[in-house]
Order: C-alpha cells, then sequence, then structure tokens
C-alpha cells in the first residue's frame, strides 16, 4: 500500500474528474448520434425513444488513465495499477465492440474471463479472512473461483444497466460508501480509488438521469462490474475485514440478478438471453425510472451503508450479516415479481 493522496490534491483530481466526464460524455454523445450508435426501442425496451449508447466509455477511460497517472506517480502499487489498467481496457473494449456491432455470448465470455484471470493474477486471490473454519487458503481452487466471480460481477452489473440512472446511482453511492470504509479500516488509497471511479460516473450521471440522453452500455456497466470487483479484491488482500462490507453494499444489484437469474432457470427460460424482468425494470414500468433511481439511492445509503459499517465493526457477523440482508432482499424481489406479474 502506497501513500494516501494529499487532501488538495484529491480535491482537485475529484473535481476534475467529474467535469472532464460530464464533458466528455456530451460529445460521445454527439458522435453516438452520429454514427448510428444507438438504442432503438424494441419490446423489451423501458424507453419509447432513441437514445445514443455507449456513453460509459468515457468515464471508463478517464478512470483508467486516473490509475496509471496514480501508478506512475507511486500513489497504487503496480501489480494494482496493471490488475485495474489491463483487466479494465480489455472489458471496455469489448463492450464498446458490443455496443457497435454485436459480439457473440462465448467470445465475451472468454474476454471477461481474461481480464478476471489478469486481476486475480496481479491483485491475488481472496485470502483467509474469516474466523472459523468457513474460509482458508484453497491455492489453485481458490484462485478459479475467484476468476469466475470476478466474471460473473462483470455480467452481473450489466444486467443491471436497464434503466435510466440506475446503474450510474449504484456506482455512485457505492463508490463514495466504499470509499469511507476504506479510508476508515487504514486503507485510505482504495478509499481514493472509490472515489475517484465515483466521481467520474457522477460526470456521465448528469447526461444518464431519468430521461437519459445517452445510455453507458456494454463499455460502461461491464466496466463497473470489473472495477468493483477487482476492488473488492484489493479490499481483501490488504484487510480481510473489508471484504463482506463490500459485498453488503452492492447488495441491491446482487439480490436482484441473482434472484431474477434463478427464477428464469427454474422456468425452463434461455437465463442467457436478454429480457426486462428484473424486480427494478417492473417497478420502472410501473412507477417510473426516477423513482427507481431514487430508490436504490436510497436504499444503499440508509439501509446497505450502516449495514456494511456493521460488518466492519464486528467481523464476526460480516457473514451472516451479508447473508441476511441478501436474503431479505431477495424475498422483497420475490414480492414485488408476484405483485408486478
Amino acid at each position: 500500500m502506497r501513500q494516501a493522496l494529499a487532501s488538495p490534491v484529491l480535491i482537485a483530481l475529484l473535481a476534475l474528474n467529474f467535469l472532464a466526464s460530464a464533458a466528455l460524455t456530451a460529445w460521445i454523445r454527439r458522435y453516438c448520434v452520429a454514427r448510428g450508435i444507438v438504442d432503438v426501442p424494441n419490446a423489451r425496451s423501458a424507453h419509447s425513444r432513441i437514445v445514443a449508447r455507449g456513453g460509459g466509455i468515457g468515464f471508463s477511460f478517464l478512470f483508467l488513465v486516473a490509475i496509471l497517472a496514480l501508478g506512475a506517480q507511486g500513489v497504487l502499487p503496480w501489480r494494482v495499477t496493471l490488475a485495474l489498467s489491463g483487466g479494465g481496457a480489455v472489458v471496455v473494449l469489448t463492450g464498446w465492440t458490443d455496443d457497435r456491432r454485436g459480439l457473440s455470448q462465448i467470445v465475451r465470455a472468454i474476454l471477461h474471463l481474461l481480464a478476471a484471470a489478469w486481476a486475480v493474477f496481479w491483485i491475488g486471490f481472496v485470502p483467509p479472512f474469516s474466523p472459523g473454519p468457513v474460509f482458508g487458503n484453497f491455492g489453485w481452487t481458490g484462485s478459479l473461483v475467484t476468476i469466475v466471480a470476478v466474471a460473473w460481477m462483470v455480467n452481473l452489473y450489466n444486467f443491471m444497466d436497464g434503466t435510466d440512472g440506475i446503474a450510474g446511482v449504484e456506482a455512485v453511492t457505492v463508490g463514495l460508501l466504499a470509499g469511507g470504509l476504506c479510508v476508515a479500516g487504514g486503507v485510505a488509497a482504495i478509499g481514493q480509488v472509490y472515489w475517484l471511479l465515483a466521481a467520474a460516473v457522477a460526470g456521465f450521471l448528469m447526461w444518464n438521469w431519468p430521461p437519459a440522453r445517452i445510455f453507458m452500455g456494454d463499455a460502461g456497466s461491464g466496466f463497473l462490474g470489473f472495477a468493483f470487483a477487482a476492488l473488492a479484491l484489493w479490499c481483501a488482500v490488504e484487510n480481510g475485514r473489508l471484504l463482506w462490507p463490500s459485498c453488503i453494499l452492492l447488495s441491491v444489484f446482487f439480490a436482484d440478478a441473482t434472484t431474477t437469474l434463478l427464477v428464469r432457470m427454474s422456468r425452463g427460460e434461455k437465463w442467457y438471453e436478454a429480457h426486462s424482468s428484473h424486480a427494478y425494470q417492473r417497478l420502472a414500468r410501473r412507477w417510473g425510472h426516477r423513482p427507481v433511481a431514487l430508490g436504490v439511492s436510497m436504499i444503499n445509503v440508509l439501509i446497505l451503508g450502516p449495514a456494511s459499517w456493521v460488518a466492519w465493526t464486528y467481523p464476526e457477523s460480516a457473514l451472516p450479516l451479508a447473508l441476511l440482508v441478501n436474503m431479505a432482499l431477495a424475498a422483497a424481489i420475490l414480492i414485488i415479481r408476484r405483485r408486478l406479474d
């Protein structure tokens, strides 16, 4: 772990990331519209007009540049710089190509697994971090499980980017809360990286807030999934007590994506095909996009934030609390699905 940035430098970087992201997103929007990189409404769409897509490449690019700059200045360890920049670049380019021309599911899966393997190689797999016999050093098995988990997070975040503002709000609130948790946990450099990510996404959110004028596309949603997975892995390696709290903060996305996947599989549906049956999509059709985005932010700040703090303060409660939170959210999601079917 390297020395964290001084407060004035950090504030300047956060402001620069936010402003540059907002400006770059405006330019990308014009570029995408001019070249036909747009989402045309169909039966599964949550919108009724043509909207530019692929805007996430802007904040992803700015975040990667910031990571490389911090690595060059010695603020971040080079192994982390390589993990985030190398794996992140693969995910961004994969998503941008898919946004423009489309890629097969097999090609996307292979590239996501390669990016995940790159991150795990440089950062390391999850070490023993919990009291008791639940976790241990699983060697190559642990590495493989961690790689699959990172790749799954890339796709999970993509699944949850289906209504205006929801993926951006999730990234901003989780980034801010996780950053504060890391600073309190003695790993300020990780916390500042979380804040830089939140600032970059906040600039994009100026254009993605309902009604959205541009979507982040796979270039953004997949990258955010990768970034949060890699940062959680870095947290686990530096301070094992931070892993479950950082996972708790993402519970809204975990619960909805996983519950919906299991329901579709139990019905014999092709779970890997595009659909609009997530709980948040059903709520958006009933109430609108803005209330759903605001609701996610409130759950994160008022419920998951305090829960993650409890998990950090009392590490013996972290795993049970993470399971409890996700089970409660899953139950709520099943109720929503039943009532809105």
